[in-house]
């Protein structure tokens, strides 16, 4: 089967200091249970590398980099797992039949696209995603709703949102969780064989506390084709969920990340 090496997403929020009943030149520290546990940390962020950046044959990076597909207005190339109907001179349908990701998900599902030409030259790709779903170990994905992606052919950037209503579901074998889910995220292929992203994005159960994060652009995730791996290469992740948040720091060996200083390693690539 094809590999297909994907982009990830990016995530923000400051951390929050207390100043209650201080003087204000005296220094005051984090509280001593706001940082994110490691392990935490870690399994929220391969959650994000799957659902975000991984689904087999889906990148954004199928655009502007290779040169064709949307951007000359050209139906876009599939893996061979993808049935392929319902095409037009501006839309295809796509469904995934046990299509396997580099994180070791399997995919079904359908995924509609469509394209437009705008007068400044770019090109708005929608992707949607009608009960696509991911599986793995016996949890679940199940990913509703539209991603656009607005392609720059001229700058070899893709910027990336969700549209209103766009929903993601985690079932971890016993307990089902919907998300809502918002992005605004930008990757960009201006480097032959990278993929830079930054940005932001947010899921926000019905109930509890939203996960929350932000990629700065000086210091976005890369993913890097020369070294073959799932995960970004370099690039930092700042991540929150309710009062907690961790920073993430990705490196080489594939999969390394330091979360609040502390080494881990994340599942390897099945590519």
């Amino acid at each position: 089967m094809r590999a297909w090496l994907v982009t990830l997403a990016p995530l923000t929020l400051a951390g929050l200091l207390a100043c209650g009943g201080q003087g204000h030149n005296t220094p005051v520290a984090p509280p001593a249970n706001s940082k994110m546990d490691p392990d935490t940390a870690a399994a929220m962020t391969v959650a994000f590398d799957t659902t975000e950046a991984n689904q087999a044959g889906e990148m954004d990076g199928s655009g502007p980099t290779p040169a064709g597909e949307a951007l000359s207005m050209v139906q876009p190339d599939h893996p061979a797992c993808v049935a392929v109907s319902n095409v037009t001179a501006s839309s295809v349908t796509w469904t995934f039949n046990a299509c396997t990701g580099p994180h070791g998900w399997t995919w079904n599902g359908v995924v509609v696209i469509s394209w437009s030409k705008n007068p400044d030259g770019t090109v708005l790709v929608k992707h949607d995603h009608q009960n696509f779903v991911g599986t793995k170990d016996g949890k679940t994905w199940t990913i509703n709703g539209i991603k656009d992606h607005l392609r720059n052919p001229a700058t070899k950037m893709v910027t990336l949102t969700a549209e209103p209503g766009f929903t993601k579901t985690f079932n971890d074998g016993t307990t089902t969780t919907a998300y809502t889910y918002t992005c605004a995220l930008t990757a960009d292929w201006s480097t032959a064989g990278q993929r830079k992203l930054y940005g932001t994005w947010a899921m926000t159960p019905s109930t509890g506390d939203a996960v929350t994060a932000s990629i700065a652009q000086a210091t976005a995730l890369v993913w890097d084709k020369a070294a073959g791996c799932c995960y970004p290469v370099s690039g930092t992740l700042n991540l929150a969920k309710g009062a907690k948040t961790a920073t993430i720091v990705h490196s080489l060996p594939c999969g390394t990340v330091t979360t609040n200083g502390t080494a881990k390693l994340l599942p390897p690539c099945s590519m």
